[in-house]
């Protein structure tokens, strides 16, 4: 029993190479054809356009400054100032008297 099992997986492993041959035979086909109409197509001249219609540039100059107004510039949000980025320790007093003297220096 074991012999017609072992028939049957490699006649379905046989067969499903060969459908992944055919369609990848199709699938160059299909590539090679696109690939041709396109070539034709650009040489037909049905290639897209890089002008703009007269009716495209006022919509695109008025949709910039619409955007540009409904923009909202809200700084409500305060950054928090967070302590994990100081250094662990204590030597900063050498930068601190420093900056009182650059302070003191400016008056």
């Amino acid at each position: 029993m074991s012999r017609l099992i072992q028939i049957a997986r490699n006649t379905f492993i046989r067969i499903e190479g060969l459908i992944y041959q055919l369609f990848g035979f199709i699938g160059q086909l299909f590539g090679w054809v696109l690939k041709q109409l396109n070539f034709l197509g650009k040489l037909l001249g049905f290639a897209e356009s890089q002008y703009l219609q007269e009716d495209e540039a006022p919509r695109s100059q008025s949709a910039k400054t619409e955007l540009d107004v409904t923009a909202p510039d809200s700084q409500e949000t305060s950054p928090v100032a967070s302590s994990s980025r100081r250094r662990p320790d204590n030597s900063m007093d050498y930068f601190l008297k420093l900056a009182q003297q650059g302070k003191t220096s400016k008056k």
